[in-house]
């Protein structure tokens, strides 16, 4: 029995031992485990908020529809609309002798006295050659002295019409509007290329437009369909043109359509640089278009080429316009890439 005990003993004073000698290390690979984790921690939030800070530092784009350029300098606006007669301008052709409207939502960066506010909006029309055509100082001139009520102003609709003095022997140009702050050095720079619908010409307006849901930065809109979502990626695997990287895009379960009907409509596409200046495309898009015989709908896969390869430094913006033959329906995607 005396044997025993001295076998238990020395059996626990091993393991105390060993308990001692393994616990500092054991301690100091929990405290470096510890340290890598708050390192990558840190590293994702650091990139989360860098993420954030481009997301909301982007100052200018393009909208879908009507292809308007936007710089916000100071000033901002949650939505920017073209309307005619209180509908959605969905296409870049305008009549002459029409009130055109461009309807700012949320505007926001005015200076506030007394909460009033005070904008002035500068129009001029700008031939292809780059002629200016047409000024006037201030489409809000009206408002100068009394300004608009500020805090939560809904809505800042700028009115302004074309006619055949204005843009003489020209079939298109570009509307530009400056926005600006008269009681500051804020302003909103508006740039809209527009071609003259013919006198027989129906208006291509609507009322029914609906949004694509989309990441990555994408806006999408569809008139008279619908679609599930719209997936951007890049691919530059494609070696029909080796040289060129290109934009994926994925849009898929549009309703409305068919297949050979998604083939016998138009598709045009846009690419800008950084500072919004347009870029010449020679090569073409491709695009595949596959469907479901139970329920028809369509799914609609584009690759864009947008940029050499070996060009990876610059942001890009990315324009993509499908429309039915009769234009009633339609597919406008913009991303920045």
């Amino acid at each position: 029995m005396e044997n025993y005990d001295k076998i238990i003993y020395r059996v626990l004073r091993s393991i105390r031992g060993a308990v001692k000698t393994v616990l500092p290390f054991f301690f100091l690979f929990y405290m470096q485990n510890q340290m890598y984790m708050t390192r990558r921690l840190f590293a994702a939030f650091s990139f989360v908020c860098l993420f954030a800070s481009v997301s909301f530092s982007q100052n200018n784009g393009v909208l879908p529809l009507t292809g308007l350029r936007f710089f916000n300098e100071g000033i901002s606006a949650k939505s920017i609309e073209v309307r005619i007669d209180g509908a959605q301008l969905i296409n870049n052709r305008i009549p002459l002798n029409k009130d055109i409207e461009i309807l700012l939502t949320r505007p926001a960066g005015f200076a506030e006295s007394n909460k009033i506010l005070y904008a002035g909006a500068e129009f001029a029309l700008v031939s292809p050659r780059g002629e200016l055509l047409s000024q006037i100082p201030n489409l809000l001139a009206a408002n100068q002295s009394t300004g608009f009520i500020g805090g939560n102003l809904s809505a800042l609709s700028i009115k302004f019409g074309i006619t055949s003095e204005m843009i003489r022997a020209n079939m298109n140009g570009t509307v530009k509007i400056r926005l600006y702050d008269l009681k500051g050095k804020s302003q909103m720079r508006l740039e809209i290329p527009i071609t003259l619908a013919r006198k027989d010409e129906p208006l291509q307006v609507s009322k029914a437009t609906r949004s694509i849901p989309a990441k990555n930065g994408a806006v999408g809109v569809v008139n008279g369909l619908k679609a599930k979502n719209v997936l951007v990626s890049l691919d530059t695997s494609i070696t029909v043109a080796p040289k060129m990287a290109y934009t994926s895009l994925d849009i898929s379960a549009i309703e409305g359509s068919s297949i050979s009907g998604i083939f016998q409509g138009k598709e045009s596409f846009w690419v800008y640089d950084d500072n919004l200046n347009e870029v010449k495309i020679t090569d073409i898009l491709l695009k595949q278009v596959k469907g479901a015989m139970e329920n028809n709908n369509v799914d609609y896969t584009l690759k864009i080429p947008y940029r050499p390869k070996n060009t990876t430094a610059k942001t890009y913006t990315v324009r993509f316009r499908w429309e039915s033959p009769d234009r009633k329906q339609l597919i406008d995607v913009v991303v920045k890439i």
